[in-house]
């Protein structure tokens, strides 16, 4: 008994630690990340491979500041440009958590310059 306690007094502090993630963020994972990036600010490598200017796929470049979060959800669902429709891939429950993590990341990306 005296082994147990420690032990499920350590398991409670490192649950208590672990970073809450975004109800969006699995989502974004997915369908997102691989062209955005992690933060948001684009991938690179990606926007070679797409042959676009990689600053198109950066989520705070300054014309997306006018934006509205309808905006946002009519690109995710229906695409834009090079973008593809994700209607099909997301569902009803993903669609808003997702564009409320694209608007955070958009906006942290601008306060940051």
């Amino acid at each position: 008994m005296k082994r147990i306690i420690p032990r499920v007094i350590t398991v409670l502090m490192l649950s208590s630690t672990v970073a809450w993630a975004h109800p969006g963020q699995a989502a974004y994972d997915k369908m997102c990340k691989s062209c955005h990036g992690v933060d948001g600010a684009g991938n690179e490598a990606k926007a070679k491979m797409l042959k676009l200017d990689p600053a198109k796929l950066n989520l705070g470049r300054p014309e997306g500041a006018s934006l509205t979060k309808d905006d946002l959800k009519k690109i995710i669902l229906e695409g834009k440009d090079k973008m593809p429709s994700y209607a099909k891939k997301l569902t009803a429950a993903e669609v808003d958590p997702v564009v409320d993590l694209t608007a955070e990341l958009a906006k942290a990306i601008r306060e940051k310059k």
